[in-house]
């Protein structure tokens, strides 16, 4: 390699991991990707069953609006051209125990007044919480995304401080509170209720931040969802790092990262081949990389903190993981919502296994995606937030499935428990039960279903205990880890040529995600001393928005 191109090895194929190829081939690096899937993009995936594809990531995409710098990452990468972009005039409704639904809309006047029309005794709570997403809306076009704070000048943070100052107070406001102790201020306990589930789950524990940032985003249709799902949205940024010359190399695990004299110098693969190369990028699982691959050899002063309580107590830092279950339907369910929160009796929620919260998320899939399902039929898309513990407990006997042939992938195929297949069965029928009541026929139109669980999400991405979000946003140790990063930036204190990058490095989903790339790109052009450029595709993005209005829906 010469002195002019440097080599990267980045390991893992994720959005993160794609994203560092794309912007570091934009700027002379050779990089080479090694990923232990067949498939690029992590979490960031769907796949086909009969005439369905099932789409488990992207509910809403961040950045598919325009004038903010969301919106420069998809451009400069390519992914949204000529892409047609789906948006909801609801963010998402919740189904109460006893039948009650309420609406949040992502019109934030709209919003305000139907919720005033229904709790007047909340009005003064309720015209603040419109209030700060008013502001957030005006505050888009100069929310910083393109470049990490431990990167910009003295004069960039300045700029940046001076733009944000009319919005430093609803910073402030929101970040201070957390979503629980908000909704607590409330009278009617209803309303109170519903406003921690507007993010499909119930995020109590998260700040007023997100919620009001993301209803923002929407309002803006800048928060909407691109037709061509998240695996070719994941498909089409591995195809932008190709054209830039990376590559990916798919069924390739990393198992040790090489290292000379306290320098990353290369990766060992499970098959025993060795790769070199000037610097190495981890867009994996942080533990893993920490404790496996690097061998405990290089202690992080944030990260050995956190890996501490993740022995200790892994929900204490780390994000829950995620059950999934996609319902088939021979029905056209498209007149409902296409995003409803339903609080569960609790007959119902203790047959769902690790259910934290006693509620579900149900997307119709096919409204948000229209291609998904034929003509006339649905997918439901039902999410829960569960601990990976419960479902690990009936795997005790698992083992590494010893099929051979040349379609097979030896690192993802598992063989599961009777007692694990038949927990999966079982929640499936009881989340079908339930909904009957609210979609007619379901019981008697369904024609298969498939469940994801946490260790699905392990399996595929080796993510610890399936974490779908990395560590808890917002948690002290992971501000902590974050004011590291922006000081010192994604590295280990003794170890040269290396950086991680992704969901264990930044927070808030795919867009950041792989923004965190963008960011790895620009440190290596630092420490080589050469500027950070950026060559985007020569042909003009255009998005087609799509708006489902709200009278559709029943």
């Amino acid at each position: 390699m010469s002195e002019q191109q440097k080599s990267v090895i980045i390991i893992g194929a994720g959005m993160s991991g794609l994203g560092t190829a794309a912007y570091s081939q934009m700027n002379g690096y050779q990089c080479t990707v090694f990923e232990l899937h067949e498939t690029p993009g992590g979490c960031c995936t769907s796949w086909q069953r009969k005439e369905y594809t099932f789409d488990w990531c992207i509910s809403w995409l961040n950045g598919t609006g325009t004038n903010n710098e969301m919106a420069t990452i998809w451009d400069e990468l390519g992914c949204l051209e000529n892409v047609p972009i789906y948006n909801t005039e609801i963010f998402n409704s919740v189904v109460t125990a006893n039948g009650e639904k309420i609406r949040f809309y992502v019109d934030p006047d709209k919003l305000e007044s139907t919720l005033i029309e229904r709790f007047p005794e909340d009005s003064k709570l309720i015209i603040e919480l419109c209030g700060h997403i008013r502001k957030l809306r005006k505050c888009m076009p100069y929310f910083p995304f393109l470049k990490s704070g431990g990167l910009m000048t003295w004069w960039e943070k300045s700029k940046m401080m001076w733009q944000l100052l009319p919005y430093m107070r609803t910073f402030m406001k929101t970040l201070a509170v957390t979503m629980e102790d908000f909704s607590k201020r409330f009278s009617n306990p209803t309303l109170a209720e519903a406003l921690n589930w507007i993010i499909f789950d119930r995020h109590s524990e998260l700040r007023l931040m997100p919620f009001v940032f993301n209803l923002a985003c929407a309002a803006n249709q800048n928060a909407g969802v691109p037709s061509i799902g998240s695996l070719g949205l994941a498909k089409r940024l591995a195809n932008r790092a190709k054209e830039l010359g990376a590559n990916i190399h798919y069924k390739s695990k990393v198992e040790h990262i090489l290292t000379d004299n306290n320098r990353a110098v290369g990766v060992q693969l499970a098959d025993g081949s060795v790769h070199y190369a000037d610097y190495v990028v981890a867009s994996c699982d942080s533990y893993k990389l920490t404790r496996k691959m690097l061998q405990n050899r290089y202690p992080h002063p944030v990260l050995d903190k956190l890996f501490t309580k993740l022995e200790e107590d892994a929900n204490s830092v780390v994000f829950p993981g995620c059950v999934a279950v996609f319902i088939a339907v021979d029905a056209d369910y498209s007149d409902h919502d296409p995003y409803t929160s339903y609080l569960l009796p609790e007959s119902i929620s203790r047959q769902l296994v690790g259910n934290y919260h006693s509620g579900i998320g149900v997307q119709i899939r096919n409204t948000l995606y229209p291609d998904h399902a034929p003509s006339g039929k649905s997918v439901l898309y039902v999410t829960y937030l569960s601990s990976s513990e419960a479902w690990q407990a009936m795997e005790q006997s698992v083992v590494q499935s010893t099929s051979s042939g040349q379609s097979r992938n030896p690192y993802t195929r598992k063989r599961r428990s009777p007692e694990y297949k038949q927990a999966k069965k079982k929640v499936g029928q009881a989340i079908i039960e339930f909904l009957n009541q609210y979609f007619e026929g379901l019981t008697d139109k369904v024609e298969f279903i498939d469940v994801v669980t946490p260790l699905t999400s392990e399996r595929y991405t080796e993510n610890h205990n399936g974490t779908v979000l990395a560590w808890h946003p917002f948690a002290p140790l992971t501000e902590e880890l974050e004011n590291y990063q922006i000081k010192h930036g994604p590295t280990f204190p003794n170890l040269d040529n290396f950086y991680y990058t992704g969901q264990w490095s930044t927070f808030s989903g795919v867009t950041h995600s792989t923004a965190s790339g963008r960011y790895v790109a620009q440190y290596l052009c630092r420490q080589d001393k050469k500027p950070f450029r950026v060559c985007c595709p020569e042909q003009q993005n255009t998005k087609q928005h799509i708006t489902n209005e709200a009278d559709n829906y029943a």
